[in-house]
C-alpha cells in the first residue's frame, strides 16, 4: 500500500504555515485515502453513491466539501476497521463504562503519522521545555486504561519536558475502582513544587479541586518558573459546573502561580485525532494535517468563516478506518488570523450540540468528583 501523498503531508514541519503547495499536497493525501477506503468499506460506496460523489471530483482544495461525511454517532455503532488483528498496532476507546463508545483503530504507520503530526503542533505551539519538570496527569492511570484516548493522549505531553517524576492521580483502589484524593495529591504539589517546575495535564475539573486544596493548606503557593499547564477533556469545574478558560486561568493563577499564557487546552476527537492546540489567546488553532468545514446543521451547506455550524472534520492520516471526513455533533466558529500571532484558520469558539449528553471520559471522570 503506498501512500506517498499521505507520508509527504504528514512529515511537513512548521504546522501552522500553510501555501498553495501543501494545500495541493493535503488534497492529493484525501484521494489517497479516500481511494483505499472505497476499496475496503462499502458504506464510504454507498454514501458516495447517495450524495453523487466521485473522487474524480476533487480538483481543487475547495472540493473538499464535497466528499460524504462520515457521521460520529455512525462510527459508534460500527468499528469500521480495515485490518486484521493482527495488523492493528492500537486501539483507542472514547469513553468511560457506559454509553456509546467509538473505538479508534490505527495501523503501525497511521500510529506513527499521528504521534509525528501531534508532536510537531506541540512544538509549534511552545508548549515544550528542555527543563526537567514534575508532571501531575490528572487522568486515568494508563497501565490500567492504556487504551482510553485521553490515557493515550496524556501519555504523549510527558514527551514535552525531561520528566523528574511522573504522578498519574486517578488511580485503582483497593476494590479496583478508580479515585481521586485530592488531598494527597495537593501535598505531593506542594512537595514537589519546591524542587522544581511542575507540569499539569488532564481533566480540569481535576486541576480546579487540586487548587483549592492547595489554597487550604499552602496558602500563596508559587510554582517555579517554567511550570505548565495543558489541560483536555471536559470544561467543568470540581463541581460540575460550566468553567470557561478565563476563569480556569484565573483559579490556576491565584492558587498555583502559574501565569495565565502558561495554561493552555487541547480540542480533539477521538474520530478525528489531529489535536488542536490552543494558543496564548485561548484559541485553538487548526494545522496543516486538518482540514475543519463548518457546515448548516439542516441543510449540511458549508458557512463561511464566523458563522456557527456543526464541525466537519477532515484529515487523511489513518488508513485504518474511514475518518478522513467526520461530521461532528458539536458546534463551532472558524475564524482566521488570531492576535497571537499564528497563522492560518483557528477555532474560536465550541460547544456541544445534540439533544442527549454523550458519556465521554469526561464525563466518566466527573462522576469520581461527584461521588465527594
Amino acid at each position: 500500500m503506498k501512500n506517498h501523498s499521505v507520508e509527504e503531508l504528514c512529515a511537513l514541519d512548521k504546522p501552522y504555515s500553510n501555501t498553495i503547495e501543501r494545500d495541493q499536497l493535503f488534497l492529493e493525501a484525501i484521494k489517497e485515502n479516500y481511494a483505499f477506503q472505497s476499496q475496503k468499506q462499502p458504506f464510504i460506496n454507498y454514501l458516495a453513491q447517495q450524495r453523487g460523489f466521485s473522487i474524480d471530483m476533487l480538483n481543487s482544495i475547495d472540493d473538499l466539501s464535497k466528499i460524504p461525511p462520515l457521521f460520529v454517532g455512525t462510527m459508534k455503532i460500527s468499528s469500521f476497521c480495515n485490518f486484521e488483528t493482527d495488523d492493528i498496532a492500537m486501539v483507542l476507546t472514547s469513553s468511560g463504562t457506559k454509553g456509546q463508545k467509538t473505538q479508534s483503530f490505527f495501523d503501525s504507520k497511521s500510529l506513527e503519522r499521528l504521534s509525528g503530526m501531534a508532536m510537531s503542533c506541540f512544538k509549534d505551539s511552545g508548549w515544550t521545555s528542555t527543563v526537567p519538570s514534575h508532571i501531575f496527569v490528572m487522568g486515568y492511570d494508563i497501565r490500567e486504561e492504556k487504551n482510553l484516548g485521553t490515557s493515550w493522549s496524556n501519555n504523549q505531553f510527558l514527551s514535552l519536558a525531561p520528566n523528574k517524576s511522573v504522578n498519574w492521580t486517578i488511580l485503582k483502589n483497593d476494590k479496583g475502582e478508580f479515585e481521586f484524593d485530592s488531598q494527597y495529591w495537593a501535598k505531593k504539589v506542594v512537595e514537589l513544587g519546591a524542587d522544581a517546575p511542575i507540569r499539569f495535564t488532564g481533566f480540569p475539573a481535576f486541576m480546579c479541586q487540586l487548587a483549592y486544596e492547595i489554597a487550604k493548606i499552602n496558602p500563596g503557593f508559587k510554582a517555579k518558573e517554567g511550570s505548565f499547564i495543558t489541560a483536555g477533556g471536559g470544561w467543568k469545574n470540581h463541581k460540575g459546573a460550566q468553567l470557561t478558560h478565563k476563569d480556569f486561568a484565573a483559579l490556576m493563577e491565584e492558587n498555583m502561580g502559574i501565569p495565565a499564557t502558561s495554561i493552555r487546552d487541547t480540542f480533539g476527537m477521538a474520530e478525528h485525532g489531529v489535536p488542536f492546540c490552543s494558543c496564548s489567546a485561548g484559541n485553538y488553532h487548526i494545522p496543516i494535517y486538518s482540514r475543519i468545514l463548518i457546515r448548516d446543521p439542516l441543510s449540511l451547506n458549508v458557512l463561511p468563516d464566523g458563522q456557527e455550524g456543526l464541525m466537519n472534520l477532515i484529515t487523511p492520516y489513518n488508513m485504518a478506518q474511514p475518518n478522513l471526513s467526520v461530521l461532528a455533533t458539536d458546534l463551532a466558529v472558524v475564524k482566521e488570523n488570531c492576535s497571537c500571532g499564528i497563522q492560518g484558520k483557528y477555532i474560536a469558539s465550541i460547544r456541544r450540540g445534540g439533544i442527549s449528553k454523550n458519556r465521554g471520559c469526561a464525563i466518566a471522570a466527573q462522576e469520581l468528583l461527584d461521588k465527594k
